[in-house]
């Protein structure tokens, strides 16, 4: 009976353990393994004066921008290090043009959408390019910033005159027929296909010999979209 009796309190123990058990990077994040802290601010932090979403003020009156880096220094004990960026790149073929970040982005008007990568203000739209040295955001070019918003997930826009995917226009797409193909599994969130009465469009490129008509993203299958003639990837007709 004593033998029973332990055994149970052994394996009551074990559920009550694994029930309240805490991943590694769930302890990280809400509060610290063995010294490991989810982001290290710089010293100097307390000099900026946060304003709205990311954007903070200094104490000179410069417009930063709060972004995350993936820590490669161990002695930071962290996983991500802060900085804050005051600069703002402009890309053009092989160039880089470096801007003051308060000249580029009107702040006052400045605004995320909502589920996207997405931002904009009175002046211009914007694209946020994430990556693991805290990410660039960058101009789209011939965006309307009046009439632009979300078209289905995040990588995608539309305005008035023109589909965007991320910061490209997508070329030669009638808005007026413009049909965003979801994928039939409603687990998968990534849309790569839209078409019109005309033409199909993966991401930005035209889907050569592809039938708009019949043309449709299907799922379980070893492609994923097909018309009445052919099976394509990844915008590529499967021979």
């Amino acid at each position: 009976m004593k033998r029973f009796f332990l055994k149970s309190i052994i394996i009551l123990f074990a559920v009550f353990s694994s029930c309240n058990y805490t991943s590694r990077t769930d302890r990280a994040v809400t509060e610290s393994d063995k010294g490991v802290v989810f982001a290290k601010e710089p010293i100097d932090s307390a000099d900026y004066k946060f304003l709205k979403y990311d954007f903070y003020l200094s104490k000179s009156g410069q417009l930063y921008e709060r972004k995350l880096v993936m820590a490669t220094d161990s002695s930071c004990n962290c996983l991500f290090e802060v900085y804050y960026d005051s600069i703002f790149c402009i890309y053009s073929e092989d160039t880089i043009t470096k801007m003051p970040l308060k000249e580029i982005v009107d702040i006052n008007s400045f605004v995320r959408l909502d589920s996207t990568e997405y931002s904009k203000d009175k002046n211009k739209v914007f694209y946020f390019h994430g990556n693991s040295d805290g990410g660039i955001r960058v101009i789209v070019d011939s965006a309307d910033p009046a009439t632009f918003k979300r078209l289905c997930e995040y990588r995608w826009g539309i305005d008035k005159n023109y589909v965007f995917y991320k910061n490209d226009i997508v070329k030669g797409v009638e808005l007026k027929n413009l049909q965003v193909l979801y994928p039939p599994d409603t687990a998968d969130h990534f849309i790569q296909y839209i078409k019109d009465n005309k033409s199909v469009f993966y991401q930005t490129e035209i889907v050569k010999s592809a039938d708009a008509k019949t043309f449709k993203v299907v799922s379980g299958q070893k492609w994923e979209a097909e018309d009445k003639n052919y099976k394509y990837e990844a915008g590529i007709r499967k021979e």
